[in-house]
């Protein structure tokens, strides 16, 4: 599985996802969980990670849709 959030979470630092949490008013084990596609974000809680994501300019954001629209890891094909 691979995202547009776990793109972003391997080219941060530690302090760069636990201030991403916190900008996104959740927790670094909910951001985990999207991004290595255990949970599926809900369209606000995606909205405030892309809204967060662009505080930071080492990297691209991520787009809510990435999220949203996410096909999660163990889904049948």
């Amino acid at each position: 599985m691979s995202n547009e959030l776990l793109r972003w979470r391997k080219g941060a630092t530690s302090d760069e996802w636990f201030q991403l949490a916190k900008l996104a008013k959740t927790t670094v084990g909910y951001l985990d969980q999207i991004a290595y596609g255990n949970r599926r974000a809900s369209p606000e809680k995606a909205s405030a990670i892309e809204t967060a994501t662009h505080s930071f300019h080492r990297q691209a954001p991520v787009l809510k849709e990435s999220l949203v629209f996410a096909a999660p890891r163990n889904s049948a094909a």
